[in-house]
């Protein structure tokens, strides 16, 4: 499977300013003040027979990806709002063509919610098939992914940490602006490394030698350096380990 095409990738968030994130910051806490009360879950189910790519977007919530010797898609989702009109607000879109899956997040009118109000929130849960290229982007919330078998993997969130634990070497792109990352690779992997942390720790253990960098960008190569592995982030440590695997 060919790669897939990152060069219409986002304006690095490294060009917003200090004071920016700071009210954004602030914002963001004064937005989730309030409580969800109400919830309901959502399931889904898709055919990957012909599918070779998965991007997930989503708002205010986590993701949760994990592959396994499947043929199909499962995503389980839990939406959580203050009451259970405002649950009606949050939709799941699909769309499928030429190989992707597309599964999108909508959270109606909460773009610019009142001081103190509930986001409207969803998280998402999916067990895809293996060999895949995944994608997951969420703006306030978590990234989770463990692979065996991924083609490439693109984890991307505003406000939240990102883990990522691979099996086998693969293609890796991580960037947060508010959050810390962690990446775990199998002793053996040979990867390419870039990281690049504004405010926070690079690390890297288990690999030739270990190396800790304060507030610094970091470009390694490990034998051969048969796949890249690149992290950013502006405020949060960035950790890369390897570990046996069995």
């Amino acid at each position: 499977m060919s790669s897939p095409d990152w060069a219409g990738q986002r304006l690095s968030r490294r060009s917003l300013l200090g004071s920016c994130i700071a009210a954004g910051t602030a914002a963001l806490a004064g937005c989730t003040s309030g409580s969800l009360e109400a919830e309901t879950t959502v399931t889904r189910e898709y055919d990957g027979t012909d599918v070779s790519e998965i991007n997930v977007q989503g708002v205010n919530g986590d993701i949760t990806i994990r592959d396994a010797q499947r043929e199909t898609i499962q995503l389980d989702g839990k939406k959580r709002a203050a009451s259970e009109e405002d649950l009606d607000r949050i939709t799941l879109q699909a769309d499928q063509s030429d190989g992707r899956l597309s599964l999108t997040v909508d959270t109606e009118g909460s773009s610019f919610l009142p001081f103190g109000s509930s986001p409207l929130q969803m998280n998402l849960t999916l067990t895809v098939p293996e060999g895949l290229h995944l994608t997951a982007e969420a703006t306030n919330g978590d990234v989770d992914i463990e692979t065996s078998e991924a083609e490439s993997v693109t984890a991307d969130t505003t406000n939240g940490d990102i883990t990522l634990l691979a099996s086998a070497p693969v293609e890796i792109r991580t960037d947060t602006t508010n959050g810390d990352i962690s990446i775990t690779l199998p002793a053996t992997a040979e990867p390419a490394i870039s990281f690049d942390t504004t405010n926070g720790d690079t690390i890297i253990n288990r690999f030739q030698a270990d190396s800790t960098e304060s507030g610094a960008a970091v470009d390694r190569m490990v034998g051969n350096g048969t796949h890249r592995v690149t992290a950013t982030s502006m405020n949060g440590n960035i950790t890369i380990r390897g570990r046996e695997v069995n």
